[in-house]
């Protein structure tokens, strides 16, 4: 493929084309999600192929590729599937994908329109009707009374204003996307291994009709050994008497870990058994991976030394597996280790030492966009184009939330948070394909500094404490598949697409853009159309997460990073900053 963008035309016929397969696709999606066996869910549902939890491969796109190797030995068909159009093809499905999975519109994202059913009257008078239906309107829904005796007018504003929560920062993405595109693309080179898998099929999909096929036999085994390697996870799942070949049924995580619990030692690791994951893991480059292994060892030696030498987290002893890891007390929330308070240093610090790595980047930026010497760069988006939309998002953004009833500050704080959080982990997609959990490693650490830095575990006296929790875990800062965090990453993995095949980058930003912003819409439509005719109550957790108010997201928003106020987490916070700073400058002196 060729590395220059070819100039060609995008057609209103291919645009509308985009608007009907992003419809389509987006209903059939959450359709086929929501009615999947419980059972079925994690392994079964396509949208997220590896279910190992910040991996987050999307699958739609790879599907819809594979669909296309067998359309285009369609004669007639055949000259229509050229590079540009599985490229768009390609950026169509992976917005689609972000939208339209397990997380969203289902998990946490249906489960705050039933809080007003689990949660105290007194708690729910602080939050407004355009956010959460009444409560007899969501009794509708949660039975599934059907769609001709749902109020669809009480509900308009509801589903407006949640469009506008993830469409507005969708705004913020195209912005900062386009911004640092050439940084990320062109200069640095960023590998982005999920856009690389895509463009290895796509390649494979042209090649197949091809006399010269050179990756023809690896491609065709690669597929053998993958159906063969996942055929035994459905079945096991799927079929009661198939054998346990994976152990699947026995002491595994809902990401596809084995549990590993010894009773006398403070072991907490799972051991992934999911073997698709090992198989991406060859597309990370080596050293980053002999990084990982590295601070896991290093992790590891603290807990164990924590626990022999100085008598800590012994009632890690008496829990079961996964409560090792997430109940409170543990070494990730609680002193002398405080982990998730020094990951929230560490991201903190990642956001602000690439700020300054790259501010005559940024500098030069601003330079071409607002001054009067600035040179053209030939960018997708003009430099004055990629800046006001961000910076017209982001102000836009702020309106909304204090128009929604929240405070001026906290208004600030959650779009300020979540262009940390998403900026931050753009640079590990970019370069691992995966990341950590947002929301213990950043989101909810800089949330609770900047708007309750003493506050611990409060009572709900406020629109603020009821709902910035909630929109900070399940929006802003859980999985770039639960809202913020996918523009992002369909944006940028338009860009990768386009300098991997060639394409003008300019079309497939038209085309990202028109894509995630009829998903966003369409989702919520469907969520709740859906819900009306087949009710949530048929569906329990992972599916529909329907929850009081102050559970769940709730208590994961003040246990994390600390279940004590933020403040007094500070120390470690500044450790882990400063470690990170000094850290990523020497990496960028001597590795990248």
């Amino acid at each position: 493929m060729s590395e220059k963008s070819v100039e060609e035309k995008l057609t209103v016929k291919t645009l509308l084309w985009v608007v009907v397969l992003s419809i389509v696709l987006t209903v059939f999606w959450d359709a086929f999600t929501l009615l999947l066996p419980n059972v079925a869910f994690c392994t079964q549902n396509v949208s997220n192929l590896i279910p190992a939890f910040g991996v987050e491969l999307m699958g739609i796109p790879f599907l819809m590729l594979l669909f296309s190797m067998g359309l285009i030995r369609i004669q007639t068909l055949r000259k229509h599937i050229t590079t540009t159009n599985l490229s768009i093809l390609y950026v169509t499905t992976l917005a689609v994908a972000y939208f339209a999975n397990t997380s969203l519109p289902w998990g946490y994202h249906a489960g705050l329109i039933f809080t007003r059913l689990f949660s105290a009257e007194e708690q729910m008078r602080y939050v407004p009707e355009f956010i959460v239906p009444p409560r007899d309107v969501a009794l509708l829904l949660y039975r599934g009374a059907g769609l001709g005796v749902v109020p669809w007018a009480t509900l308009i504003p509801e589903i407006i204003w949640h469009f506008l929560l993830m469409a507005l920062f969708g705004g913020v993405s195209i912005g900062l996307a386009s911004i640092f595109r050439r940084q990320w693309v062109d200069v640095e080179i960023l590998p982005f291994p999920q856009v690389l898998l895509a463009y290895t099929c796509l390649v494979n999909v042209e090649s197949s009709v091809k006399p010269n096929w050179p990756s023809k036999m690896p491609f065709l085994i690669g597929m053998l050994f993958g159906l063969l390697l996942v055929a035994p996870v459905s079945a096991v799942t799927l079929f009661p008497w198939f054998p346990d070949i994976l152990m699947w049924r026995t002491n595994t995580c809902g990401h596809g870990a084995h549990q590993l619990t010894f009773p006398d030692i403070p072991w907490h690791l799972p051991v992934p058994k999911y073997i698709p994951l090992y198989v991406f893991m060859l597309l990370i480059p080596l050293h980053l991976l002999g990084s990982i292994v590295f601070y896991v060892l290093v992790m590891e030696i603290a807990v164990f030394t924590s626990f022999y030498a100085f008598g800590y987290y012994t009632s890690m002893l008496q829990q079961g597996f996964c409560g090792r890891s997430w109940c409170l007390p543990n070494f990730f929330s609680d002193p002398p280790l405080n982990l998730w308070s020094v990951n929230t240093g560490n991201m903190l610090g990642l956001f602000v030492i690439t700020v300054l790595m790259q501010r005559r980047y940024i500098l030069d930026t601003l330079k071409a966009a607002f001054g009067k010497t600035g040179k053209n760069q030939e960018e997708p988006l003009p430099y004055r184009t990629s800046w006001l939309i961000l910076l017209t998002s982001f102000m836009l953004l702020i309106i909304f939330f204090i128009t929604s009833g929240f405070s001026p500050w906290a208004s600030i704080v959650m779009p300020l948070v979540g262009i940390i959080t998403w900026f931050t982990f753009a640079q590990l997609w970019g370069r691992l394909g995966f990341m950590v959990s947002p929301d213990e490693t950043i989101a909810p650490g800089p949330t609770r500094l900047l708007l309750w830095p003493t506050l611990s575990w409060p009572t709900i006296t406020s629109q603020d404490l009821a709902l910035v929790p909630y929109i900070t875990e399940a929006w802003i800062g859980h999985q770039s598949i639960t809202g913020w965090g996918g523009s992002l990453y369909a944006v940028l993995g338009s860009y990768k697409m386009a300098k991997l095949t060639g394409t003008n980058p300019r079309n497939l930003l038209k085309v990202a853009v028109i894509s995630l912003f009829i998903s966003m819409f369409v989702t919520k439509v469907a969520q709740e159309v859906l819900l009306s005719i087949v009710g949530a109550s048929k569906f329990t957790f992972p599916t529909i997460k329907a929850t009081a108010i102050d559970v769940d997201r709730w208590g994961c928003f003040w246990g994390r990073p600390s279940p004590r106020p933020i403040v007094e987490a500070t120390p470690w916070i500044l450790v882990g900053f400063i470690f990170m700073v000094v850290m990523r400058y020497l990496y960028s002196r001597f590795l990248w």
